[in-house]
């Protein structure tokens, strides 16, 4: 039998990334309520508090306990959102850190000539799920949507060629420091686009961009006050676009700007020399606050970890990110004795592309067809459109939103056509559902309410 994909070793070769000569980073190429039985079975996730049990920070640093196919699988559902019981017993054969270093492997990209033969929404998400099923990197593309979700671009309002792009610079780096993503999101086209930042000018500065850079990117609310909103918009005046027939690129124009001094969080933000660098050191100035780390750590771990993670490991993980990378966090995370504790497993609810991403590689398939519907059940019938966060704050993390009576049925709806083989032929993967839900041993299993946990 075939290699898993997942531990496959990396091709040769490397993406390549087109230059832009504007800017920090270049422009990356191409490349609600249940019913009573659902509410029991969910319990878990409401009613256990904050989870303290294991985040004692007395604790060993690093896990110390059994690492078989039981951990393993847990790993592998939480870091990838998918995976098969022969896959799970390669990184038990492999041990926990060097598992855990190969599912943060570096992130392997699309194809760089998909994104100009699309010619609508449905197969930009598509080719999504597509990469997902077919990638040696599948914890990559959970990583991308958390930052997808951090940093919520709609494609209705910037465009999906320019989301897409975007969405491919958040997966390249997903796993380096958070000061490169902070970066390269401030610059990024679809961004200016969807925050409007790209008409902000001195005599109307835009606030969009400068609040949910702090409410929703950085400090969280309550930390900043109306008057740093008002004085970072006046920091990224000028930031906009530049159009060509192909691409869009981030342009400084300095005569947009207010070159006359802002005081933020305490701070002085003034530069006659270089005015483009007011804004990335209005972004230091925020990267330099702990609680900057603190809130986007608390993100994490309620992504990857738990509903309601303990404030010690909140401060802990704060700690490894802000003095490490993305890829830092994770491991410390992976290797954590909280992240194998009881309380931990199955707390989380799938959302629902990473449930139909988890059931389709479980029951074989490694390919979804451009022509393929599963983008219209993600977006109208399971409720998650791939492209289309809900709004600027993203999509619930840790939340039972995802379940209200009618989107659990459309569930259970969906795991006929996600098992069912395709015509004339043979999945190409083994049908496997035991890492996609703890117990499952075929797909009646599935119609279990613990499918739907992560």
């Amino acid at each position: 039998m075939d290699q898993p994909a997942i531990l496959q070793p990396p091709p040769t070769g490397a993406a390549s990334a087109e230059p832009s000569s504007l800017g920090v980073f270049p422009t990356t190429a191409p490349h609600r309520s249940g019913t009573s039985a659902w509410k029991s079975a969910v319990a878990l996730l409401l009613a256990g508090g904050a989870l303290t049990a294991c985040g004692r920070l007395d604790e060993p640093v690093r896990y110390r306990g059994p690492f078989g196919r039981h951990e393993a699988a847990h790993l592998l559902r939480r870091a990838a959102a998918r995976g098969n019981a022969d896959e799970a017993d390669r990184l038990a054969s492999l041990g926990l850190e060097r598992a855990v270093d190969l599912l943060l492997d570096e992130p392997e990209l699309p194809d760089a000539a998909h994104p100009y033969d699309f010619e609508n929404p449905y197969e930009y998400r598509n080719h999504w799920l597509d990469h997902w099923l077919k990638t040696r990197t599948p914890a990559a593309e959970r990583l991308t949507l958390f930052w997808h979700g951090h940093f919520a671009t709609e494609a209705s309002k910037a465009g999906y060629k320019e989301t897409y792009l975007q969405i491919n610079k958040l997966r390249e780096l997903s796993l380096s420091s958070f000061k490169d993503l902070l970066y390269m999101i401030a610059e990024d086209p679809a961004m200016l686009l969807y925050l409007d930042n790209r008409s902000s000018t001195k005599e109307h500065p835009n606030e969009n961009w400068a609040r949910e850079l702090m409410e929703l990117f950085t400090l969280g609310e309550g930390h900043y006050t109306e008057k740093d909103v008002q004085e970072i918009a006046r920091a990224f005046t000028g930031w906009t676009i530049e159009w060509t027939e192909e691409h869009r690129y981030f342009r400084f124009e300095g005569r947009k700007h207010d070159t006359e001094p802002k005081h933020i969080l305490g701070k002085t933000v003034h530069n006659t020399f270089n005015p483009l660098l007011e804004g990335y050191a209005v972004l230091d100035i925020l990267l330099e606050k702990e609680q900057t780390y603190r809130f986007v750590a608390g993100k994490l771990l309620r992504f990857y970890l738990h509903p309601n993670p303990d404030e010690g490991l909140v401060r802990a993980g704060a700690d490894v990110l802000k003095g490490g990378t993305v890829r830092d966090f994770l491991k410390w995370l992976f290797m954590h004795p909280a992240f194998y504790s009881d309380e931990v497993r199955n707390s989380l609810v799938k959302s629902p592309m990473e449930y139909a991403v988890g059931l389709l590689y479980a029951a074989g398939k490694r390919e979804v067809p451009l022509d393929s519907d599963l983008s219209y059940w993600l977006y109208a019938r399971l409720d998650q459109d791939p492209y289309n966060p809900p709004d600027v704050s993203g999509w619930p993390i840790a939340s039972t939103d995802w379940l209200p009576d009618a989107l659990l049925l459309q569930r259970l709806k969906f795991i006929e056509r996600a098992t069912k083989p395709p015509e004339g032929g043979t999945v190409p993967g083994p049908i496997d559902y035991s890492v996609f839900m703890d117990g499952a041993v075929n797909p009646l299993s599935l119609v279990a309410p613990e499918a739907q946990l992560l």
